[in-house]
């Protein structure tokens, strides 16, 4: 798919929310913006929050990209309204994308080293 086309017309944007722990570069030919993780400063139900990415790159993106586990599986979503993308980040704050941090607490096959 061609890159998004640049106009001089005001420009329709979206915010981002992302599982991933670092977010990742969404790229339409070559056109790039960094998405946000939730290693981010700015973290929503556990996804990075991405302000003001282009409509027509999100667009564009998605449409190269919907078969992908990140979009199908709902890792990363926008919409046109900050609130609303805040609203589903946290609809599915329980949502695990397998990358959280592990919990060295939690009960499992290994066994916790003791020192004598």
């Amino acid at each position: 798919m061609a890159a998004p086309k640049k106009t001089s017309a005001t420009v329709n944007k979206v915010t981002i929310g992302c599982k991933l722990p670092n977010g990742f570069i969404l790229q339409v030919g070559e056109v790039t913006h960094r998405i946000n993780g939730f290693n981010q400063s700015t973290v929503i139900g556990g996804h990075g929050i991405t302000e003001n990415v282009p409509s027509e790159l999100w667009d564009a993106w998605v449409e190269e990209n919907k078969e992908r586990d990140l979009y199908k599986n709902g890792f990363v979503f926008a919409h046109d309204k900050a609130k609303s993308t805040a609203a589903e980040a946290k609809e599915k704050q329980a949502t695990q994308s397998g990358t959280e941090p592990l919990d060295p607490n939690a009960k499992g096959d290994v066994e916790k080293l003791t020192q004598d």
